[in-house]
């Protein structure tokens, strides 16, 4: 069995990371929606204005009814990476 580095590290692997200055660029470019996957405290606390919140424990349940257009760019985003990095490889 994996341990959760090694699944991190090839999940983070699997991805595309960008900086905040690029994520922005996206959402003014090409309407990348920002997707916050943080828990609803966390939201709660502060976010980038015109984000979508789905917390990570729902976000499967509820990613079709938030985004119907598979076609849509996601910029997914946590407090750390971890969360938004497994979110962004299921998606």
């Amino acid at each position: 069995m994996a341990s959760f580095r090694d699944l991190l590290t090839s999940t983070k692997a699997s991805i595309r990371e960008v900086t905040t200055a690029e994520a922005d660029d996206l959402r003014k470019a090409e309407g990348a929606v920002v997707l916050d996957v943080r828990e609803p405290d966390e939201y709660e606390q502060g976010a980038i204005p015109g984000s979508m919140h789905i917390p990570r424990g729902t976000l499967e349940t509820n990613i079709e009814m938030r985004v119907p257009d598979h076609g849509t760019s996601l910029v997914v985003i946590c407090a750390g990476g971890t969360r938004s990095a497994f979110a962004a490889k299921t998606l």
